[in-house]
């Protein structure tokens, strides 16, 4: 649901903290996945990025994919356990606050009845008439992940926690975090199967792109925003509930070409760092609500229309273009490299098939 404004604290906590580590060490070639192509030094003499199947810039010769930088040492990761702990501690209560004040305390919400009453939803997925059409489902999904993946990198740059062990703590706290959610919303809205099963969808992509360094290479679950003309106007009138504005948003699941070394490699494959192929999909008009009532008598607003679009095309690489562009600022660079693994930028995606389909009859309102 509106869960996606986890994102918020993902932002903080990678712009104030990540670093990329050791400033001394000579910039890598560049990757747009963030890994050198360097040939492996010695042991005794750990560089940037040595790791041929790592998607970030890695710390040491044997570091698995890195999301944060934490200030490590040349040689090891610092142990910070508790300090670590703590601050994911205070991120997931700084989170559950912040869902208390802006879904629950105005109380039961989806039809007039008692807090005490459980209700079990049947939302219907990705139907073209629920109340988000289907879109809500992705962000479940991309929350989930994106929380999982930052307590991994929490735990295991900044804690000194073994990578598996971050990774398994860092996604259980996630889907915990996400399934608490949906119970509560058991009582105040309804409890959804299905965004239950894409929270847990979520986790599982997030675990597996922290432990397994070559998928994380290969593949990216992104959102691309862009704030919607209704949600533009109902934000001048207060309204700052941004992540239920799925008029604005386009999930991707994203294939880098880069990293399929031989065509990256090739003479004529370095376009290939710049270029992913994507599968997309996008709701417009289910949510926000229109800022207006829809006057079927007037063809001037009817520029709201409920649609349902999934599609194959490209997308721009980022990642590539920061990391060259950045090429020299290590820090810079792995701040970018983070951030733009979870997010796509606005207007850099191109469909090249597409099906789209319409509402023939009323919106559920949840």
């Amino acid at each position: 649901m509106r869960s996606r404004l986890v994102v918020v604290l993902m932002i903080a906590v990678l712009r104030s903290p990540a670093v990329a580590g050791p400033g001394a060490l000579d910039p890598a070639p560049h990757d747009p996945d963030g890994a050198s192509r360097a040939p492996r030094p010695a042991p005794e003499t750990p560089r940037l990025g040595t790791n041929p199947n790592s998607p970030w810039i890695d710390l040491e010769p044997s570091a698995p994919s890195k999301v944060l930088a934490l200030r490590a040492t040349k040689y090891e990761k610092r142990d910070h356990k508790l300090a670590a702990g703590l601050t994911l501690a205070g991120l997931y209560a700084g989170f559950a606050t912040w869902t208390y004040f802006a879904w629950y305390r105005k109380g039961c919400r989806a039809e007039p009845r008692e807090c005490n009453e459980f209700v079990w939803g049947r939302d219907g997925s990705f139907g073209v008439e629920t109340y988000a059409g289907g879109a809500d489902k992705l962000g479940h999904a991309w929350a989930t992940m994106g929380l999982a993946r930052l307590g991994t990198e929490i735990l295991d740059q900044w804690g000194g926690y073994d990578r598996r062990k971050a990774a398994l703590i860092g996604t259980g706290l996630s889907q915990l975090l996400f399934t608490g959610v949906e119970l509560r919303d058991g009582f105040t809205y309804q409890f959804s199967y299905w965004d239950g099963t894409f929270n847990t969808l979520g986790a599982v992509l997030g675990f597996a792109q922290s432990t397994w360094p070559r998928f994380d290479e290969l593949v990216d679950f992104r959102v691309q925003y862009f704030p919607s003309r209704g949600y533009q106007t109902r934000f001048k009138g207060g309204d700052v509930d941004v992540a239920e504005d799925y008029s604005g948003q386009t999930y991707l699941l994203a294939l880098h070409l880069g990293a399929f070394h031989g065509l990256r490699d090739s003479r004529w494959g370095w376009w290939s760092r710049y270029v992913d192929l994507a599968v997309g999909f996008e709701t417009r008009g289910y949510k926000p609500e229109p800022p207006y009532v829809v006057d079927p008598e007037d063809p001037e607003r009817q520029d709201y229309p409920h649609r349902q679009t999934m599609f194959i095309g490209v997308t721009l690489n980022a990642q590539g273009v920061f990391d060259r562009l950045l090429e020299r600022r290590p820090r810079a660079r792995k701040t970018m490299h983070a951030l733009l693994e979870v997010f796509n930028l606005p207007y850099t995606t191109l469909p090249v098939l597409d099906r789209t389909r319409r509402p023939v009859g009323p919106i559920d309102p949840e």
